[in-house]
C-alpha cells in the first residue's frame, strides 16, 4: 500500500469521526445550565446577559462541526461561565428590586403611622380645646351662681370645703321642718350652685340652742333630710349630696343672735375644690 493510499484512508477515518460528534458532557452541562437559567431570575432581570450567554452556547454547538471534543468543551465552559454570570446578575437585580419594594413599603408604613399620629394629635388638641372651653364655661357659670347666691347667703371657703350657711328662719317656721316658700327659692339658687360645682356635698342642720336639746336634735335631723330631698328634686344628683345626722355638740359656733338661737341654721358643705396647676392638682376656690 502506497503512502498516498494511507493518507487517504486516514483522512476518511477522521472525516467519519467528525461527522459522528454530536455532543460532549461539558456541552450537555452547558445546555442544562442555560435551560435552568431561562426559568430563573436572569430571564426577567438580566435578559441581555442571558442572551450573550446563549451566543456563547451557540458557538460551542457550532464547534461540534469540527469534530474536536476539546474545542467543544472549551467553548462550552465559556458558555457556562457566561450563564452563571447572567444568573448571578439576575439574582442581584432581583434582590435589589425586593429591597426597593421593602424600603417603599416601610416608607409607606412610616408615613401612614406619621399621618395617623398627626391626626390623633390634632384630634387630641381639638378635644383639649373643647374641654378647656367647656371648663371655662362651667367655671363662669359657677362664678355667676356663687355671686347670685352670695348676695343673700353666707358663703365661706374653709379647710373643710365651701360652706353655705342659711339661718333656720329663712327656711323654716320655728319648731317645724316644712320649707317656707321663700326658703324654697333660696334653696333653688343653692341647687344651681351645687350643679355648677359638681362636687359632693353634705347637709348639716344645726339645732337651735334654746329649748329641749333632744327635740332640737330630732328637728334638725328632719330639716337636713328635707333640705337634701328638695335639692335632689331641683336636679342635684342623689349621690352627690347626703344629709348628716345632727350631733349633740355643734360642728361650729354661730353668731350669738336671737335668730340662730331660736331657729338654728343649715350648713351645706361642699368638698374642697381641686384646681389644676400644670399636671398636678391643688385645693382651690370653686
Amino acid at each position: 500500500m502506497t503512502r498516498t493510499t494511507l493518507l487517504l484512508l486516514l483522512g476518511a477515518t477522521l472525516s467519519a469521526g467528525c461527522a459522528h460528534l454530536t455532543s460532549t458532557d461539558r456541552l450537555d452541562e452547558a445546555r442544562v445550565a442555560y435551560e435552568k437559567a431561562q426559568q430563573g431570575p436572569a430571564a426577567a432581570s438580566s435578559p441581555a446577559d442571558l442572551a450573550t450567554a446563549k451566543k456563547f452556547l451557540d458557538v460551542a454547538e457550532k464547534g461540534l462541526e469540527t469534530g474536536d471534543p476539546r474545542l467543544v468543551d472549551d467553548r462550552a465552559t465559556i458558555a457556562i461561565l457566561k450563564i452563571q454570570a447572567a444568573e448571578a446578575l439576575g439574582r442581584t437585580h432581583e434582590l435589589a428590586a425586593e429591597r426597593d419594594r421593602t424600603l417603599q413599603a416601610l416608607a409607606a408604613t412610616r408615613q401612614q403611622l406619621l399621618d395617623e399620629a398627626q391626626q390623633k394629635l390634632a384630634l387630641t388638641r381639638v378635644e383639649l380645646e373643647k374641654e378647656k372651653v367647656a371648663r371655662d364655661a362651667a367655671e363662669a357659670r359657677l362664678g355667676e351662681a356663687r355671686a347670685v347666691l352670695a348676695r343673700e347667703t353666707e358663703i365661706r371657703d374653709l379647710s373643710e370645703g365651701t360652706v353655705i350657711t342659711l339661718p333656720g328662719g329663712q327656711l323654716f317656721h320655728q319648731g317645724r321642718a316644712d320649707l317656707l316658700p321663700s326658703g324654697r327659692d333660696r334653696l333653688s339658687r343653692v341647687a344651681d350652685f351645687l350643679k355648677s360645682a359638681s362636687r359632693s356635698a353634705r347637709v348639716q342642720a344645726q339645732p337651735p340652742s334654746k329649748g329641749s336639746r333632744k327635740a332640737a336634735l330630732a328637728l334638725s335631723g328632719k330639716r337636713a333630710e328635707r333640705v337634701r330631698d328638695f335639692l335632689v328634686g331641683e336636679g342635684v344628683t342623689a349621690r352627690q349630696i347626703i344629709a348628716e345626722p345632727p350631733t349633740r355638740t355643734p360642728t361650729r359656733t354661730f353668731p350669738d343672735s336671737p335668730e340662730y338661737a331660736a331657729n338654728g341654721a343649715v350648713d351645706i358643705v361642699l368638698e374642697p375644690a381641686r384646681a389644676r396647676t400644670g399636671g398636678a392638682t391643688s385645693p382651690g376656690r370653686p
